[in-house]
């Protein structure tokens, strides 16, 4: 199991060899096990979100993206973590940097499209389910949404 510190959480711009092995792990975790492929236009799509990645002595464990979809609101994208590290508290690493990041840049709300079994985590960091259930990529879905709150990135 790995310790909070050999883990860094990382910017990993569009195109960069950190965003190349962040997608890797996507197409990894949430699409190869659904018979599916990244998208060209989910490659489109990235270049408009703001992504980060764990990374574990130089290699990606858990990735996620923001996508802004008006001034106050950010959708929670792409949230991954290898299944290696799923104990180490990657996620919520991932999650807490997002949320301060997003309230740093002046986002109010953060909104997550969470698959069936993993809306747990979601509502464990104080998300609320909105709605009811949708499918995307072929699965069932939830929205879920929280109010952000300023805080500073440590």
């Amino acid at each position: 199991m790995a310790g909070d510190t050999m883990i860094v959480i990382l910017e990993a711009p569009l195109g960069s060899d950190l965003y190349q092995r962040a997608l890797s792990l996507r197409e990894d975790i949430l699409r190869r096990p659904l018979g599916l492929t990244v998208t060209e236009a989910e490659r489109s799509d990235d270049a408009m979100r703001q992504h980060f990645c764990a990374v574990e002595y130089g290699k990606v464990v858990g990735t996620v993206s923001l996508r802004p979809l008006d001034e106050t609101t950010l959708h929670l994208k792409q949230m991954a973590v290898s299944q290696a590290n799923r104990a180490s508290r990657i996620g919520s690493r991932l999650m807490t940097h997002a949320e301060v990041w997003a309230a740093e840049a002046g986002f109010q709300l953060m909104i997550a499209h969470a698959r069936i079994g993993a809306e747990g985590f979601y509502l464990k960091h104080g998300y609320a389910q909105e709605g009811e259930t949708f499918m995307e990529q072929t699965i069932p879905h939830i929205r879920l949404a929280k109010t952000l709150i300023h805080r500073t990135l440590i």
